[in-house]
């Protein structure tokens, strides 16, 4: 079966159970740290996106608890892209490097990890400078305007270092939702410091961002492939999938990515599915059936 296969009829039929599901389906969380890091995360600006840009290759937990260690190891009380731009990418790294002495996966080759410190270091030193030149060391100014459209969010973080299309479209899909700890802290610091109500609009406009999870899935689902593309052929995918999310979700297309990603991450391994246990398994799903 394939896209071409199935035609309009069932891939519609298809995306009308899958609407279904989502109704009785866990709904993704927004990430969260313990107690005291999440109310560091919603309480500085900066917090949030250095997690961002550390959440790669890594665990998501590693990557968001980083700048709530680091924030101990500098001053947490002076904790901004000013001060932490004066340490410079080699400062960087080397408390990230620090960091991370413990807590590689355990897959990971060390020249994996040697491009992990430079990468992320770097993005982390041109993102604290590119902060103080343009926002006055106040990240909180990218959305000084208040009311946003989702477009005009993604493209605001898109032009961070370090956010690419899927992280931008992450962050973008939780600002929609008005939910998670780095929304509610801008709105409240741009309500209480400028009187600026921060608001996103056009849910309907979200797109789904694209990773491994999400491709494998679609890709079974709709009996693209049994065996995940390399990550150079993802984009060829791309199309298909922000047009299935309409069809699913037409007033929140990028909430396909819940569905999808945690299907992927808990059942749909690589190697060992577990298809019996996949909530997707009443599509019905080619994968599973092949399986």
């Amino acid at each position: 079966m394939s896209i071409k296969s199935l035609g309009f009829e069932e891939i519609d039929s298809r995306a009308t159970k899958l609407r279904e599901i989502a109704k009785h389906y866990p709904p993704q969380q927004s990430f969260s740290l313990i107690s005291d890091g999440d109310r560091f995360l919603r309480a500085n600006p900066l917090v949030p996106i250095i997690g961002t840009i550390c959440d790669q290759q890594i665990t998501a937990e590693d990557a968001w608890e980083f700048p709530l260690w680091l924030s101990v190891k500098v001053d947490p009380r002076d904790f901004t892209a000013e001060n932490l731009g004066r340490l410079g990418q080699s400062g960087i790294a080397e408390f990230l490097n620090d960091y991370m002495s413990d807590r590689w996966p355990s897959g990971m080759s060390g020249e994996d990890q040697r491009k992990y410190l430079q990468n992320v270091s770097r993005y982390i030193t041109d993102t604290c400078n590119m902060i103080v030149k343009n926002f006055g060391n106040n990240p909180d100014k990218m959305f000084k305007l208040g009311n946003y459209t989702v477009p005009q969010v993604y493209f605001v973080l898109r032009g961070l270092p370090g956010f690419g299309a899927k992280k931008a479209s992450m962050i973008t899909r939780d600002f929609a939702l008005s939910t998670g700890s780095w929304f509610l802290g801008i709105r409240e610091r741009l309500k209480k410091d400028a009187g600026i109500d921060f608001h996103v609009s056009q849910k309907h406009l979200s797109e789904v961002p694209v990773d491994v999870q999400v491709v494998k899935v679609f890709g079974r689902i709709m009996g693209e492939f049994q065996r995940t593309p390399p990550r150079s052929d993802f984009m060829k995918y791309y199309p298909d999938i922000q047009h299935l999310s309409k069809l699913v979700f037409p007033e929140f297309p990028s909430k396909l990515d819940e569905i999808l990603w945690a299907a992927g991450r808990e059942y749909c391994d690589n190697m060992l599915p577990k298809c019996n246990e996949c909530p997707l398994i009443k599509l019905p799903c080619d994968y599973a059936a092949s399986k």
